[in-house]
């Protein structure tokens, strides 16, 4: 189960699928293809006696006295095991009755809702009038009113909470896509008012609570689809090798994963955020993705699985009809992606936080106290302070840094948030490698002066035909007294026509295999036989380059790490991991939320959908730093930001440009267009995309290399 990091809820979700493991939940998800489904699931009562129904209620009303963050672990449990029947409209009936019940209502349903006596049902759509003569309308679809005691229907501002026997009402049981779960079109005619409980304004909230738990019990679907799909793909065996090592199968895989993730992060957030005012936008993002993600996996499944999963026999097709169901349902009480589109509207810069520990409090007194000292200087001052005081690079270690750990990152990120303190990007990772792997001498020469901003470097590491391989390395360098003479050629050399030294990847051992032969050396760019070239690009720009190595001279105390050792210090974790929430979502001047003046009104669900990947992107940053300030083992995030982050990049400056029409063709909208230019580049640069989901098959994935490449 990916929602739960803490101890707490890992132990929650190990026992919630254990127990639908042993109670067969998927099993009884499959008899229901067959029956007419008019009985709760036979472990109904187990599943209130462990408490579930009331795990987010306060022990007042008979529940459990957590909150949304813990059911919504278990309803991703249900989810993956496709539980049937009306847990889920039950326990959001319970949530929205807590938020905005009245003290009535409470006493009245709450009890029975915790102990599961009490069945709800719940109506997303609709037309409902309320008057003095009672309540009149329809909806074509509640959830489980079959089964209800008590239905809640939203409408327009207002939810509706009415008894489910009274004088009036009726219930129509409809034919559907997914038989697990019962749709009913429910009718009143003049219902009368005792029957029924207004609660005014609860609309919105109840929105909210309705798309973070349908986000919950969603992810579990897809998770259980990229689950059943990767044992198919290491289990199937087609042309003498199992169907898990073609690239075209590891990258459905690898999407499907991608997907699954952006869920997690975005559900995990919604699902973090106790009070259902505040979650509106973290709710709507959570339920784009999600709706997204388990549509997309539910039929990459089938489609993996080939004919077999095809067939009424598998299980491929009850994830799907699930899948279906749940989104047209949560679909009906209005477009998420337009209601992010609209949050962002109204707030274009939303801040993501994360919960601290109390140590951070001295943390950010000594932060703060730092700040005031850097802003007191005078700008010529400015950045050696940071330097000498350790702020520039805190994650780095002493004397450079201050080997902060998370928490204390995070708070110094926090508190200098508003200020422009300079982003080393290349360079600060090169002068990181030096600082961990470099002799003292390297590490005297070179890094303070990058610190203080008086040298640059750069990456010599790819090469002409080797592509996204950067093993295939063909310069070679020959040992000569003191040193030795490097000859080659690198290629896509970022910012090389800028720099004063580079790093480069040179072969000193031509017989030895190919990642071993292999040692790391700074070459001088101003040395003698070092030819720097500028690439011009697609878009008129030089920002790569091509360098060429003629005869260069590099002397031993030049040599980074050991000789033939240089694919290791090329791979190496560089000193204490950075962590940050605040990482951008887009990789172009031109950001998703620049889309929204240019989008006309039916444009606005398209624009939502950008920035729900962009918000949920921010997040896996923020769900990173969460398991870093809590001890526990790195996630998926970081290996799946690059790949979604330059896509995403690409994916705003495509819809800028079919916005901006004509004038971004014309140079009336220069930064749609520039921005549109640059971006053909992110998903080739530092491996491409094609690679990259390579990577995430095989590194996370666990699928098997293709054996020809072996």
């Amino acid at each position: 189960m990916a929602l739960a990091i803490t101890d707490e809820h890992r132990q929650l979700a190990d026992a919630a699928t254990a127990f639908l493991s042993r109670h067969g939940s998927l099993a009884t998800a499959r008899e229901s293809l067959d029956t007419s489904n008019k009985s709760l699931p036979p472990f109904w009562e187990a599943m209130a006696e462990l408490g579930w129904m009331g795990l987010h209620l306060p022990d007042s009303y008979g529940g459990s006295g957590y909150g949304i963050a813990e059911l919504c672990v278990v309803l991703e449990a249900t989810g993956h095991g496709l539980v049937p029947g009306p847990f889920l409209p039950t326990v959001l009936a319970s949530a929205i009755l807590c938020d905005h019940g009245t003290d009535e209502l409470r006493q009245k349903l709450l009890p029975g809702l915790a102990d599961g006596s009490v069945v709800a049902g719940f109506g997303s759509g609709g037309t409902w009038v309320v008057d003095h003569q009672g309540l009149e309308g329809r909806s074509e679809g509640v959830l489980t009113p079959g089964f209800a005691d008590v239905l809640l229907l939203l409408s327009h501002e207002d939810v509706l909470v009415v008894d489910a026997d009274a004088d009036g009402l009726a219930v129509e049981i409809l034919p559907r896509l997914d038989p697990t779960r019962q749709i009913g079109r429910v009718t009143a005619r003049k219902v009368p008012m005792s029957a029924v409980t207004v609660l005014p304004g609860a609309a919105s909230a109840a929105r909210t609570r309705l798309r973070t738990l349908a986000s919950a019990e969603a992810l579990g679907s897809t998770l259980a689809c990229v689950e059943m799909s990767k044992r198919y793909a290491l289990e199937r065996v087609q042309f003498g090798r199992p169907i898990g090592t073609f690239q075209a199968v590891k990258h459905h895989l690898a999407n499907m994963l991608l997907d699954a993730e952006l869920t997690v992060a975005a559900t995990w957030d919604a699902a973090r955020i106790t009070d259902p005012d505040r979650a509106g936008l973290a709710a709507a993002v959570a339920a784009t993705y999600a709706r997204r993600a388990q549509i997309f996996c539910a039929r990459t499944n089938i489609q993996l699985h080939g004919g077999i999963g095809f067939t009424w026999d598998h299980d491929a097709h009850l994830y799907l009809r699930r899948a279906e169901s749940l989104q047209s349902f949560v679909a009906e009480c209005g477009s998420a992606a337009r209601a992010v589109a609209e949050g962002y509207r109204a707030d274009p810069t939303p801040r993501l936080t994360l919960d601290l520990p109390p140590e951070a409090q001295e943390y950010r007194t000594a932060a703060r106290k730092a700040r005031d000292q850097w802003q007191s200087l005078p700008e010529d001052r400015q950045r050696a302070f940071l330097v000498d005081s350790g702020y520039l690079v805190p994650h780095w270690n002493k004397p450079w840094g201050l080997a902060a750990d998370p928490v204390q990152q995070l708070v110094i990120e926090e508190e200098f948030r508003t200020t422009p303190v300079p982003d080393l990007s290349i360079t600060g990772w090169i002068a990181l490698t030096i600082s961990e792997l470099g002799t003292p001498d390297q590490q005297r020469r070179w890094v303070k002066s990058v610190l203080l901003g008086e040298t640059q470097w750069c990456q010599l590491f790819s090469e002409p035909g080797a592509g996204s391989d950067a093993a295939a390395i063909r310069t070679s360098a020959v040992r000569v007294e003191g040193g030795w003479r490097v000859t080659g050629q690198k290629i896509w050399t970022s910012l090389a026509h800028e720099s004063d030294w580079g790093i480069a990847t040179v072969r000193t051992d031509p017989r030895a295999p190919k990642h071993t032969g292999i040692t790391m050396m700074a070459v001088d760019l101003a040395a003698e036989g070092v030819d720097v070239r500028p690439i011009r690009e697609l878009n008129g720009q030089a920002g790569f380059n091509e360098v060429f190595l003629d005869d260069v001279f590099v002397p031993d105390s030049d040599v980074l790490g050991e000789v033939g050792a240089g694919w290791k210090v090329a791979r190496a974790t560089f000193g204490n991991e950075r962590v940050s929430i605040g990482a951008g979502a887009g990789s172009v001047p031109l950001a998703a939320t620049d889309l929204l003046a240019m989008a006309a009104n039916e444009d606005l669900r398209e624009v939502g959908e950008l920035l729900a990947e962009g918000h949920a992107l921010r997040l896996l940053n923020v769900r990173q730093a969460s398991r870093a300030v809590q001890g526990v083992d790195p996630g998926p995030e970081a290996a799946l930001s690059k790949l979604v982050k330059a896509e995403h990049s690409q994916k705003i400056t495509d819809l800028g440009m079919r916005l901006g029409g004509l004038a971004a063709t014309t140079g009336e909208l220069p930064v749609v267009e520039e921005s549109y230019l640059f971006a053909r580049c992110l998903t080739i640069a530092g491996g491409s995309s094609e690679v990259m989901r390579n990577h995430i098959a095989e590194r996370i994935l666990g699928l098997p290399r293709d054996p020809i490449l072996t």
